[in-house]
C-alpha cells in the first residue's frame, strides 16, 4: 500500500510519475491541481485512472467519459484519448493516481479495483471499461522506421486514402500516431535511465529542446522530471 498525501506532494508540475513495486504495475503517476488537461494522446501500457477528489473528463473515440471522486476508469493500451478539464469554480483541485500496467492483462472491474486498493489503501465505489481500440488498418506494429507510405502499400491503399481511414477510425493522422509514438519510445528510455538528449536521438528527434516540449505538453512532466521519477511520501 502506497499513502498519499496531497499536501506532501513534491513541488513543480502537476504531474509527478515513480517506478512502482508490482509485478503488474510498470509505473504510477499522481495528478493534482485544478488543471490537468493533456491533449490526445494514448500511452503503451494499459492505463487505470482513480479519482481521489474533484473529477475528470477524457473522451475516447469521440464519447464523454466523466469522472467523480471514488470513480475510476481503465483505457486499453494504444487507445487515443483526451483529458478535459471541469469548471475549477465548481470542482475544486482534482487529484489522481494513475496506474500504467502491463497491456493487455485480462482484468475486469474487480481486478482493477484491487489493484487501486493494493497501491492505495482505497477501494473504486465503481470502474468503468473503455472499449479496447479497433485496428482495421496497421497501428501499433508501426516501428520508428516504417513509412506511412509503406503502411499503405500494406492496406492496398493510396497514401491519401490510408491517411483518410486512419483519421476517421482513430481521430488522429498516421503522421500524430508516429509523433505519439517516437514520444512513447522515449519514455520507456527515460523509465530505463537512458539520458534526455540520447533517448531524443533514438526515438528520432533531431531536436531535443523541442521534444522536450512535446514532451511535456503530452504528459503533463519534463523529460527530466519524469527520468527521475520522484517518489511521493
Amino acid at each position: 500500500m502506497l499513502p498519499l498525501s496531497s499536501s506532501l506532494m513534491p513541488p513543480g508540475p502537476p504531474w509527478h510519475y515513480w517506478r512502482a513495486g508490482h509485478p503488474d504495475v510498470k509505473e504510477m503517476s499522481m495528478a493534482r491541481g485544478t488543471t490537468l488537461a493533456l491533449p490526445l494522446h494514448f500511452h503503451q501500457e494499459d492505463q487505470l485512472a482513480f479519482i481521489l477528489s474533484g473529477c475528470r473528463h477524457f473522451l475516447i473515440a469521440g464519447q464523454p467519459v466523466h469522472l467523480t471522486a471514488g470513480q475510476a476508469l481503465l483505457i486499453p493500451a494504444g487507445t487515443p484519448h483526451v483529458s478535459q478539464d471541469a469548471d475549477p469554480a465548481r470542482v475544486g483541485q482534482t487529484l489522481c493516481l494513475n496506474l500504467y500496467l502491463t497491456p493487455g492483462l485480462p482484468l475486469d472491474q474487480a481486478d482493477c479495483a484491487a489493484l487501486i486498493q493494493h497501491c492505495l489503501g482505497d477501494r473504486p465505489s465503481h470502474v468503468h471499461l473503455a472499449a479496447p481500440p479497433r485496428l482495421p488498418l496497421p497501428m501499433q506494429d508501426m516501428s520508428l522506421t516504417t513509412s506511412i507510405q509503406s503502411l499503405a502499400q500494406q492496406a492496398n491503399m493510396s497514401r491519401e486514402a490510408y491517411s483518410r481511414r486512419f483519421q476517421r477510425h482513430y481521430g488522429l493522422s498516421p503522421q500524430t500516431f508516429r509523433l505519439l509514438q517516437q514520444l512513447n519510445h522515449v519514455k520507456t528510455q527515460l523509465r530505463a535511465g537512458v539520458g534526455s538528449l540520447q533517448a531524443a536521438m533514438e526515438a528520432g528527434f533531431a531536436d531535443q529542446s523541442h521534444m522536450g516540449r512535446l514532451f511535456r505538453r503530452t504528459f503533463g512532466t519534463t523529460p527530466g522530471r519524469y527520468r527521475a521519477g520522484p517518489l511521493p511520501r
